[in-house]
């Protein structure tokens, strides 16, 4: 019994969140995973992000990250032409405290979202007055860029509610303000 246990103890670690006999070496992590990835898949789980020799996957990463998959099918979006690049821009094992969304508002081209900012909307400099808790994704850590609905009534509250949902029939993105018709009735 007890060389039993020897030969437990003494074989290498398999890789739990693996689907192949890849081994789990801590030495061979070449650094700390973000804050958010090391909650999920967390660092004993290589194999769900990592394929054969430490190779990554885009397929694995969409796994995860079911709302971006729908945008690339869908071809809308900033990741719509991006499906095998993830790593390009999401540099991963830097630390905790590595931000793996490099985004720089002030040269970010708004236009490759499919949303052009016109209007007023091109005056905002803060991306949080659009991009907030409510209005994006979900994260398990740090922020989402990735907005849950386009629709004018996510970030305005509407002077008239239930009676005109399409706000843009009579509004421009310029201003709210509009010439008041007699008779108009929304």
């Amino acid at each position: 019994m007890s060389a039993a246990v020897f030969l437990l103890a003494a074989a290498p670690p398999r890789d739990p969140g693996s689907d192949s006999a890849q081994v789990f070496d801590p030495a061979k992590m070449p650094g700390p995973l973000s804050a958010a990835h090391a909650v999920t898949p967390g660092t004993k789980g290589c194999g769900s992000c990592h394929i054969e020799k430490y190779g990554l996957s885009p397929e694995k990463c969409l796994a995860c990250h079911a709302e971006i998959a729908v945008r690339i099918k869908a071809g809308h979006g900033f990741h719509k032409d991006k499906k095998e690049g993830c790593p390009t821009c999401h540099a991963e094992h830097q630390g905790a405290d590595a931000s793996i969304i490099p985004l720089d508002p002030k040269d970010f081209d708004h236009a490759e979202t499919g949303y052009v900012l016109e209007g007023a909307h091109a005056k905002v400099a803060d991306c949080g007055r659009c991009h907030h808790g409510q209005a994006a994704f979900l994260r398990n850590t740090g922020k989402s860029y990735l907005l849950l609905d386009f629709r004018c009534s996510v970030c305005h509250t509407s002077p008239h509610p239930g009676r005109q949902v399409e706000c843009l029939a009579c509004h421009s993105k310029d201003t709210w303000r509009v010439e008041w018709t007699p008779g108009l009735n929304h």
